[in-house]
């Protein structure tokens, strides 16, 4: 296999999970500010979802230790975000990076996404529903057939929010994780 600039500092397992995968044009897509419930208080605040940037990466990879539990390197975040620049979205509330969206397009007509991740803190108020929704979007904009995914097995909340999305699980995966864990492919039709 011929490895991309930076992939030999990744573990095997995750090399194969983002391997293979291909480069697409932009379109035009703008996903419009939502305002959420922005502490227990019940204040709103104005959520934004914008372009992932390089200068995020920080920002993205305490939300993927903390959220994921996996420690990817740099190189991993600017390779996603070569491949498909509009399917690597960032969520801010008050100009703090709290999740993001990742994905490509990996075959004709499919789409993969790589990651979707929430602060734990800031879980339960629609932002995964913004990214996701604004995903599915741009699927839609590119004439995409189908989106897959990968969850831990353990992760049952994920997997009920992919289920609401019309995500089925199409197969296991065993030791699909760096740590072991098996994963679940889950597929949806556009």
């Amino acid at each position: 296999m011929r490895r991309r600039a930076g992939a030999s500092d990744a573990h095997p397992r995750v090399q194969r999970r983002f391997a293979s995968l291909a480069s697409m044009e932009r379109v035009n897509f703008k996903p419009p500010d939502r305002h959420v419930q922005a502490g227990r208080g019940g204040a709103r605040a104005v959520l934004r979802l914008r372009p992932f940037g390089p200068n995020d990466i920080p920002a993205v990879a305490a939300v993927v230790k903390e959220s994921l539990r996996e420690n990817y390197p740099a190189t991993i975040y600017l390779d996603i975000h070569k491949w498909w620049r509009d399917g690597f979205m960032i969520a801010e509330l008050d100009g703090q990076i709290v999740g993001f969206i990742a994905g490509v397009n990996n075959a004709p007509q499919n789409a993969r996404i790589l990651m979707l991740a929430v602060q734990p803190s800031h879980r339960k108020r629609g932002i995964g529903s913004a990214l996701m929704d604004a995903f599915l979007q741009q699927c839609a904009l590119r004439a995409m057939r189908t989106v897959e995914l990968e969850v831990r097995m353990s992760n049952a909340n994920a997997i009920n929010f992919y289920k609401r999305y019309g995500f089925q699980i199409a197969g296991t995966l065993p030791k699909f994780y760096t740590d072991g864990e098996d994963g679940y492919k889950m597929m949806r039709h556009l």
